[in-house]
């Protein structure tokens, strides 16, 4: 998913200022294993990662 689906799926405006927060977040998770980017601005979960904290 790019980011303006991610904010749109967690239902925030797909405006700017949202957009680039989410974006943030999920580079944050990516840093963490938790999401994958397939390339700038696209996420997906990891494989095989299961819940937990």
């Amino acid at each position: 998913m790019d980011c303006r689906q991610l904010a749109v799926a967690l239902g925030l405006e797909a405006v700017p200022a949202k957009v680039e927060g989410v974006r943030s977040k999920a580079k944050r998770l990516v840093a963490r294993g938790w999401l994958a980017e397939e390339r700038p601005g696209a996420f997906s979960p990891v494989a095989g990662r299961v819940g937990g904290s």
